[in-house]
């Protein structure tokens, strides 16, 4: 603000700087003296300095140019000239008024009469700023005339010669007082008006200026009172004004003003000061204008031919002292002393008895100009306080007749004088004596005359403390009384005094003593003493000398008033009358000012047994008086004053007889302990003098003081909270709960209609109650339970009337208020009514924050919409009918000052809030009138968002206001975003630019980032919420993506973020440091404390935004670009230099070292724990909580003091009657606030760069977080980032939920930087290989950490697991990672039996924590669905052989945990046949894990024990799957049934233990009974119809059913024997079928493609992307494996070693499947001729992949690629639940049983994708992970397996298999139908020819075989391994000759 205010050229923004003060009162000396030095000609110009137009200033107008160096546009040229037309003003000035107008308001191309007015109150503001200035500099200097450093040389040289510029400014006044109104303001009244207002603002202003250079001036001014005598009588004392006549009354009130300062400038021009030191201590150095005889004369003259006009008297007065200090002086000749004393006595008659001076003044002291808030008010006091000590120098105060008056006069200028009043109270008193003598006059009058003293002495008691005392002190000495009494009365006798002759009165008996005749209170003692103060002939007046105390005679006379019984009161009867009463509570409510004086007060001079206390005493008179027939209204406001100000030293008393007093309100309620229900109310007599009589009178002084005792008693129940004992809280509630009932319904409601005869009382009394209702509302309860009984009842009893009961009728006067604010201020401030323009802006400031205060409430509580906030959005006020949220913006022009501005700006945030939770949201733009208006109205507010002249908080708060927009209401965001490209007619928005407008906020923010270090110095809290803002429209850019992309362009925008982020952190110095030694860093200064927090959490929350919008900003590029993945060349310049810094600087690792560092310190909040349990009143002082609306857009409470604990309420009810423990936890209570300011911003910080790091990995992968080193290899990798989050991750927390909180984003992180390792490379898999063991190692010592406790977590999950997910899943990762077969093959033994110990060791824990959290949720206790999904597969994974290679040492611990039994039941508890949104989302892990285990050997039994095929068997799904009612597709979710995959798995389990439990009767007969039951499903999934579709879930559902009569086949004996041999004859019957239709479907692929069906959602998306031949190759896959397992199950069953190898007697003839014939129909179960079409099919593909490998284009063999194969899968992303059962398909010569040792085809493809389909549900923070648990479909593209996959072994070595299945298939099926003994002759001859394609078909395969010894080396070990060329050369070297040889042996026997 400085630096701005130092550039600016207004004298508007000088008079602020001069006006301005900071928090010890103190001004920016040196800015002010910049400034004077720069406007010092135009100051001592005066309104001179606002030149005439002249044709050369205009001719330059179109060349001029701003303050920020460009030329005026023609719109501010022409407003400009309009100006300048108007006001005759120099057109070079006029432009610069449109500077300053400019930032408020942009000028339209089109002049409006608004704009007019607008830039002629800019240009009158400037002109009574300069004006005002002026005066300001000189009081300025009058007032540090002792410290010359604070000096400034240019006002020094003014008041060198003050008088030249006060007759210059004379001039000037005098020409205002009688100029007329230029042409334009004569066009109507209204405009007239205004101009009147100016003029004689700036008379008032000129006048100030004038009396306070006099008064400062230090130069000789002698020839001065001449001249401002004659202007002044010239001008009748300012009254001769042009347009007098036109004159309101607001008008009226300013010319009074003027008028009155004419009186104080006259005097003040005598230059009484230097008159007075002259007079007491004469100065020959000196000079006065009395030593002039020249200047008297002239003087005189004037005076007497001027006639006696009132206004005159004080200048006559003050003259006749000139004239008696001219008579005083040495060197006056007699002749003219004598007539000098002639005139000044005359003079003095004139002005005291004929004008009556002193009456005439006294109505002055009540005008504005002498309050104690005015400016000058203090000066103007002190010139007419040496004005009254001049006249006692001449005059003996006892002699003045008009006592009274001079009494009121003296007092009012004494009142709140503290400067003046301790002159009266010193040794020896020089200036103050003669107001020393009035004192003495008045005590010698009393009690005769009983006002003027207690009047004087109540004015001293306003002094101060010191003076206060004094004045009880002087009261209490008195040494004589005063009274009539007529000298006959027979109690007296009279003397003579023997010396003087003056007459003695004795008492002889006691004396009757009164104040009024015959009107005796009390009796004087016999033997006084005393004398006539009157002449013979008057009243006889006798004054005792009688040493007593007046205080006694006070309470005396107290006592008999309250005594008095009659309702009518009559004062003719009593002896003590009101005006007695008034005068003495005044004075007890001066002294009662001060606690100390007033304990003083009343233990000394009202206490004894034989005196009523002082406050029961009041309270008497309080109801006595309040009963009268005509209650004395002004002394019962008194007395409630008195209490008001007795509230705090004796607060249980007033409370006990405010609860007894009938003057308050009462609630009768029937319930034993008050509630607030079941109430009747009573009215008191309050309320009737306020019905009876105030309102009838229009004079309200007894219910503003009633007010003031409420607020007085609302501040003390609240301190007492604590320490007030329960029944004391249940009084205080008792008390106010009526008064608050009576405020709410009496007067609340209706203040608004009542009559004023002062309308500022109406402002007074409405600011007051919502004060009251502010302090209610606002109040922090500490106590709770059945403690809780008062303070929490109010506020709730006004919450809920104000919201919602009352809500209707209550919120109406809220909505009056806040839209007649601007109404009233621009009234009142157009006359200059400071007065009331304070009371106004108090009442709508007090408004709005009461407003503020229900709605921060309503948004906290939530529910339904109040009816407040729909009147704030609905309603519409004022003359303009404008909406009350178009009055809520317009505050900001600050009409009613900057808090009002404030709070309107946070109501308009919370509106935005609540309305957003509205049905139907209200956009607010259509409430801001026109497109133009509403246009004006924002550009006012960006204005003021980017000046930093204006508050902080104000600041702040805008920007919260715009930044809410963006989420809340899109039209207004769009105002503020892009203002100046709205078409004011149309309202459109031009959006087609890529510009930042220059009217834009974005424009504002922008500057204020490109200064962020200036703003770190000076304000550092801005920068946040400018940041915020930023952050907050990238998270929205897609609705602003034209600007957004517009800031992505803008380099310096980046680079400024950049610089915020290269920054070293910044640290307080408190939260590194020992807890012990918080208190003593910087000091032990509390502010430099605050300032370094302030500034370390706004740096710290910057740092977060940036991070945040960085990383947005990444976001929104991939989203605009529809890119999957970016890299950094693609990002915008700004950007992408940002990353490549950070990349070589190695940053990422530097930020990481230190974000992940919270300093919070445990040992300060465990200490505060300690220190409330020993305060002197303990509570629980959590309560001391700051209650937030919300932690971005509620700045109530800013960084420092109180950001966590609100400790200024814990000060204002802890330090009442707090300790020195009380006091140390206060300082505990900062000490905490400061760290937790700096702990939220740093937790801020952290949870940001978790959220950049993500999105940073996710879209560029792990590489960028870390430089790569090429000399070393893996040393640049960013496993060093992990390893130092694994760090962080394992300290110790303390036991404290902010660091665990810490923790829990470290390990999110962690999580999504594991989860975006790179590891698609043979480099990536390298360096996976070399690091992640460490990784893991140390991941599995952090989670046995006892600090992370997992075990506790899932014991107590309250905390939902937040810190055990992520690291259980980064775990999973690690592993599934490590699985890869390549990673797998870079590992050394050592380093895996490492990696296997460490899963030995973890695999009880998590055993343990699955027990726990499956137990938990089975009971219902926590629901752990998504952490049950994670330890499923952690189990799933580490039961591999891989990871566990030794089942038997894990085994026990499974069984112990109870985890095969658990794993049952939940996958019992998944299965229902209700909606799939109801069942719990882990059956597919359940089913993976069992999948898992049944394929260790060692495991089949125990699964079999646990009762698995018995939970197959009896699940929610059997009845489904008895019917055969499981569908592969879930119509009602498009997609595949979830079932229908969980059948598939359950097929995969049974199979899995099949293979390892054949041996086992029991089990093969529960399999039995299993297929049995689910007959009808499995004969539905072998359903090969060709006209029915082909889907993916269909084949995995044939291919699992396939697989396990596979099994079964190879168990054919043992099936017979329990009776199931028919189910395999069944199989082989409905197999042939689907052979035939399959091998059709491969050598047909058109007919392949047109029967797909896409059922996945996956599938459905990629069909649409068209990436459908990735599905056809999918489903090409499924079906050959089904064709396999089909010729699998066939050999098995058919013994073909049996046939091959031994003699045809042998053989199992009753075994023949295929028909030996050449050609079969589709529909037909498959034949010779269909193996002979398979055969060549794989022999097709096989020559393909051979030309692959050679590098030659290939033919177009048949799409054909087994996605599913283990070996061909990423395991980081697949479920290898079936790994373990995994046998690799060798070739058939395993059948022959001395060649190779016998398996079975492959079951991994299966088992994987059943258990891969469907993903689990993502948990919090996950990253979604968990979707990626199970495998995925990879692209297939569009040529077939091995045209694209050449180096895939896996799909190469099953297409082998299935070539050598075939083969098999044909020889075997030939033999035994040739010597089937059934078989007729005529076919023998068939099967023979086919037995001669057979050799043909071999010999060609043999050939084609051997080709691939041509494929080049390299090829071969890259392309086709190891695996599948020793099967090509075992088929071709052993295979084919053995069936070669048996076919022509056997078979052809030609």
């Amino acid at each position: 603000m400085d630096k701005k205010m130092s550039q600016s050229g207004s004298f508007a923004s000088l008079f602020t700087v001069i006006t301005a003060q900071d928090e010890d009162g103190q001004s920016n000396i040196e800015l002010i003296k910049k400034l004077v030095d720069t406007h010092m000609t135009n100051l001592e110009l005066g309104l001179d300095a606002f030149k005439a137009p002249s044709a050369s200033a205009r001719s330059g107008m179109a060349s001029a140019i701003n303050a920020e160096g460009k030329k005026y546009s023609e719109a501010q040229i022409n407003l400009a000239k309009r100006l300048s037309d108007i006001v005759k003003l120099d057109e070079t000035q006029a432009l610069k008024i449109i500077d300053e107008l400019v930032l408020e308001v942009e000028v339209p191309d089109t002049i409006t009469e608004d704009m007019v007015l607008k830039v002629l109150d800019v240009y009158w503001k400037e002109r009574s700023s300069l004006i005002a200035s002026l005066g300001r500099l000189a009081k300025y200097a009058k007032d540090n005339e002792t410290s010359p450093e604070l000096q400034i040389p240019g006002v020094d040289r003014i008041l060198s010669h003050s008088t030249t510029t006060i007759t210059k400014l004379l001039g000037q006044w005098k020409s205002k007082v009688t100029e007329t109104a230029p042409d334009y303001f004569l066009a109507n009244l209204e405009l007239l008006e205004l101009w009147i207002g100016q003029s004689l603002t700036e008379q008032s202003a000129l006048l100030e200026t004038m009396i306070s250079l006099v008064y400062a001036g230090r130069d000789d001014k002698s020839s001065l009172p001449a001249n401002v005598l004659s202007t002044l009588l010239a001008t009748d004392f300012g009254a001769q004004q042009t347009y007098r006549s036109k004159f309101k009354i607001e008008a009226i009130d300013l010319y009074e003003n003027a008028r009155i300062l004419c009186l104080v400038f006259s005097v003040a021009s005598l230059d009484l000061e230097n008159l007075y030191t002259l007079s007491t201590a004469d100065d020959p150095s000196r000079n006065h204008i009395y030593k002039s005889a020249t200047q008297i004369k002239t003087i005189n003259s004037e005076l007497q031919s001027a006639g006696r006009e009132q206004a005159l008297a004080p200048f006559i007065l003050a003259w006749s002292c000139v004239l008696s200090a001219r008579i005083n002086s040495d060197n006056i000749q007699s002749a003219e002393r004598q007539e000098l004393t002639s005139l000044a006595a005359k003079l003095v008659y004139v002005a005291m008895e004929t004008l009556d001076v002193f009456t005439f003044l006294q109505t002055f002291f009540t005008n504005e100009l002498f309050d104690k808030t005015s400016a000058f008010g203090t000066t103007y006091k002190r010139i007419l306080f040496i004005f009254f000590e001049l006249i006692f120098l001449d005059h003996e105060p006892r002699i003045i007749k008009n006592f009274s008056g001079l009494i009121n006069c003296l007092s009012a200028v004494l009142q709140y004088e503290p400067e003046l009043c301790i002159l009266i109270w010193g040794e020896s008193p020089t200036l103050g004596q003669g107001t020393v003598k009035v004192l003495e006059t008045a005590r010698g009058r009393f009690p005769l005359q009983f006002e003027p003293l207690l009047k004087l002495l109540g004015a001293l008691a306003t002094g101060g403390e010191t003076s206060a005392s004094r004045a009880a002190i002087y009261l209490h000495v008195l040494p004589s009384l005063t009274h009539l009494i007529p000298l006959s009365a027979p109690c007296i006798e009279q003397d003579i005094h023997p010396v003087t002759g003056d007459t003695i009165i004795r008492s002889k008996a006691d004396v009757p003593f009164g104040i009024l005749p015959d009107r005796p209170f009390m009796a004087l003692p016999i033997g006084l003493t005393g004398h006539l103060v009157s002449a013979e002939n008057t009243a006889q007046i006798v004054r005792w000398t009688y040493s007593n105390s007046g205080w006694a005679l006070v309470h005396d006379m107290l006592d008999v008033f309250r005594q008095i019984t009659q309702v009518d009161y009559e004062p003719a009867f009593s002896s003590v009358e009101v005006g007695h009463v008034k005068a003495i509570l005044d004075l007890l409510k001066s002294l009662f000012l001060y606690p100390s004086v007033s304990t003083d007060l009343v233990e000394s001079f009202f206490a004894g047994s034989n005196r009523a206390a002082i406050v029961p005493t009041l309270f008497a008179i309080l109801d006595q008086s309040s009963k009268f027939q005509s209650p004395p209204l002004d002394m019962i406001a008194s007395c409630l004053k008195c209490l008001t100000r007795l509230c705090n030293p004796y607060a249980q008393e007033i409370w006990l007889y405010l609860k007894q007093s009938s003057f308050l309100p009462s609630i009768i309620t029937t319930t034993v302990q008050f509630t607030g229900s079941s109430q009747v109310q009573t009215s008191g007599l309050a309320f009737n003098l306020l019905s009876r009589f105030e309102c009838v009178q229009g004079n309200y002084s007894t219910t503003l003081a009633f007010l003031s005792l409420i607020q007085e008693l609302t501040l003390n129940a609240q301190q007492g909270e604590i320490w007030d004992s329960k029944e004391l809280r249940h009084l205080k509630t008792e008390v106010l709960y009526p008064c608050l009932a009576y405020l709410q319904n009496d007067i609340f409601t209706n203040y608004d209609n009542w009559h004023y005869n002062n309308v500022q009382d109406r402002f007074v009394i409405c600011s007051k109650i919502l004060s009251i209702f502010n302090s209610t509302v606002d109040d922090l309860p500490l106590l709770s339970g059945s403690d809780n009984i008062g303070l929490s009842t109010l506020q709730e009893y006004l919450l809920k009337n104000f919201l919602y009961d009352g809500g209707k009728q209550l919120a109406l006067p809220l909505v009056s208020i806040i839209g007649s604010g601007p109404d009233l201020a621009a009234y009142f401030s157009k006359y200059d009514r400071q007065k009331e323009m304070t009371e106004i802006q108090i009442m709508v400031a007090q408004g709005l924050k009461f407003v503020k205060s229900l709605l921060r409430h309503r948004k906290m509580a939530g529910g339904e919409p109040s009816f407040l906030e729909v009147y704030l959005v609905d309603r519409t006020v004022g003359r303009s009918n404008s909406s009350l949220i178009h009055v809520l913006a317009s505050y900001s022009s600050f009409s009613c000052g900057l808090e009002a501005a404030h709070f309107s700006v946070d109501i308009l945030t919370l509106l935005c809030s609540l309305t957003a939770e509205w049905p139907t949201r209200p956009s607010f733009v259509g409430y801001l009138g026109t497109t133009a208006q509403a246009q004006q109205l924002i550009t006012t507010l960006i204005n003021r968002v980017g000046n930093d002249y204006h508050s902080l908080a104000y600041r702040i708060a805008l920007w919260n206001l715009i930044t809410i927009t963006l989420t809340t209401q899109p039209g207004l965001a769009t105002l503020f975003l892009s203002n100046d490209r709205v078409d004011p007619v149309t309202g459109v928005l031009d959006d087609k630019s890529r510009e930042i407008g220059k009217n834009s906020v974005v424009v504002k923010g922008l500057n204020i980032l490109k200064r962020h270090d200036a703003m770190l110095n000076s304000e550092p809290e801005i920068l946040p919420p400018v940041l915020f803002f930023f952050d907050t429209l990238w998270h929205n850019a897609k609705d602003h993506s034209v600007l957004a992309r517009s800031i992505q362009e803008n380099d310096e925008f980046w680079k400024n973020l950049g610089d915020i982020l290269v920054l070293g952190p910044l640290n307080t110095g408190l939260e590194t440091s020992e807890w012990k030694d918080v208190a003593t860093q910087h000091g032990g200064d509390a502010r430099v404390q605050i300032s370094k927090t302030s500034l370390v959490s706004a740096d710290t929350r910057s740092r977060a935004h940036a991070f945040r919008i960085i990383a947005l900003a990444v976001h929104f590029q991939r989203a605009t670009k529809g890119k999957a993945n970016l890299d950094i060349d693609s990002l915008p310049k700004g950007l992408k230099e940002f990353f490549k810094a950070a990349i070589d600087k190695r940053r990422f690792l530097d930020w990481n070292s230190y974000i992940p560092n919270i300093h919070f310190h445990v040992a300060g909040v465990r200490e505060l724990q300690i220190m409330s349990r020993n305060l002197s009143s303990p509570f629980d002082y959590s309560k001391l909580a700051v209650r937030k609306w919300d932690e971005n857009y509620d700045s109530d409470y800013l960084p420092g003091a109180s950001y966590m604990f609100d400790l200024e309420r814990a000060q204002v009810k802890l330090m009442w009657r707090g300790t020195e423990r009380d006091r140390r936890f206060i300082r505990t209570l900062f000490h905490v606030n400061l760290n937790w300011s700096v702990v939220n911003a740093e937790m801020q910080r952290l949870s940001a760069w978790r959220f950049f790091i993500e999105v940073v990995t996710s879209n560029f992968g792990t590489a960028i977080l870390a430089k790569e080193n090429t000399t070393v290899h893996g040393s640049g990798s960013f496993y060093q980032f992990v390893i130092d989050l694994l760090d962080h991750i394992e300290r110790d927390t303390k036991d404290s939920v902010v660091l665990r909180t810490a923790r829990q984003d470290c390990c999110l992180m962690l999580q999504s930087v594991i989860e975006n390792t790179p590891s698609t490379s043979l480099a990536d898999k390298k360096n996976l290989a070399a690091h992640f063991p460490e990784v893991v190692n140390k991941l599995q010592r952090v989670i046995h950490s006892p600090d992370i406790g997992l075990v506790q977590a899932f014991q107590s999950p309250k905390d939902g697991n937040t810190t055990a997910m992520p690291l259980l899943l980064t775990l999973l990762i690690c592993y599934r990672s490590l699985h890869d077969k390549d990673v797998l093959t870079s590992l050394d033994a050592e380093t895996l039996g490492e990696l296997q110990k460490s899963v030995s060791r973890i695999v009880p824990l998590i055993a343990h924590c699955f027990k726990l959290a499956v137990q938990a949720h089975l009971l219902g206790h926590h629901d752990q669905s998504n952490i049950i999904v994670v330890l499923l597969a952690i189990l799933e994974e580490i039961c591999r052989p891989v990871w566990s290679p030794h089942p038997a040492l894990w085994i026990p611990i499974l069984r112990s945990e109870e985890v095969f039994n658990l794993t049952l039941q939940l996958c019992a508890r998944s299965f229902s046949t209700a909606n799939y949104e109801s069942r719990p989302s882990f059956f597919e892990g359940s089913l993976n894990l069992l999948l898992a285990l049944a394929n260790v050997p060692e495991m089949a039994g125990h699964l079999v024990e646990a009762g698995v095929m018995s939970t197959f068997v009896h699940n929610g799904l059997s009845p489904l799957l008895q019917r055969g009612e499981i569908n592969h597709l879930d119509e009602a979710h498009g997609d595949r049934g979830d079932w229908h995959q969980a059948w598939c798995m359950i097929l995969a389990t049974v199979t899995g233990l099949l293979r390892h439990m054949s041996s086992s009767e029991a089990f093969m007969q529960s399999l039995i009974g299993f297929i049995h039951l689910y007959g009808s499903q499995i004969s539905k999934g072998l359903d090969s119809s060709t006209d029915r579709p082909l889907t993916s879930a269909k084949l995995e559902e044939m291919e699992r059913i396939t697989m396990l009569f596979y099994e079964l086949a190879k168990n054919e004996a043992r099936l017979d024997v329990l009776g199931g041999g028919d189910l395999l004859k069944a199989f082989f019957d409905r197999s042939l079928f689907i052979l035939q239709h399959a091998i059709h479907l491969f050598t047909h692929p058109h007919t392949l493609a047109s029967v797909i069906v896409p059922i996945t959602r996956v599938e459905h998306k990629e069909k649409e992307a068209g990436q459908g031949s990735a599905l056809v190759t999918a489903i090409e896959g499924r079906l050959a494996a089904v064709v396999r397992n089909i010729l699998s199950a066939i050999l098995a069953w058919t013994e073909p070693a049996t046939i091959l190898t031994k003699s045809n007697i042998e053989w199992p003839f009753r075994k023949t499947t295929i028909a030996p014939i050449s050609n079969t129909p589709v529909y037909e179960p498959a034949s010779i001729g269909t193996m002979f079409d398979l055969v060549q099919y794989a022999t097709t593909s096989l020559k393909e992949w051979e030309a692959r490998l050679e590098g030659k284009a290939g033919g177009a063999a048949g799409l054909f690629k087994d996605l599913n194969d283990d070996d061909q899968k990423d395991v980081s992303t697949t479920s290898l639940s079936s790994g373990a059962s995994s046998s690799k398909s060798t070739s058939k010569l395993a059948w022959f049983g001395n060649l190779s040792t016998g398996a079975a085809p492959s079951t991994s493809g299966g088992a994987s994708s059943s258990g891969s389909s469907k993903s689990t549900p993502p948990t919090s923070g996950s990253s979604g992970v968990l979707n990626n648990l199970v495998a995925k479909p990879t692209d297939a593209g569009s040529e077939s397996a091995f045209a694209t996959l050449s180096t895939n072994t896996g799909s190469s070595t099953r297409m082998i298999s299935l070539l050598e299945d075939a083969l098999v298939v044909i020889a075997t099926q030939l033999g035994l139908y040739m010597y089937h003994p059934q078989l007729e002759g005529s076919v023998r001859r068939d099967i023979q020819d086919l037995a001669v394609d057979l050799v043909g078909t071999l010999n060609s395969t043999a050939r084609m075989l051997q080709r691939f010894d041509n494929v080049p080396v390299q090829a071969r070990k890259e392309g086709l391994g190891a695996e599948a060329n020793a099967q090509i050369r075992s088929l071709r070297g052993e295979m084919i000759p053995v069936l070669k040889h048996f076919v022509q042996s056997k078979i052809n026997i030609s």
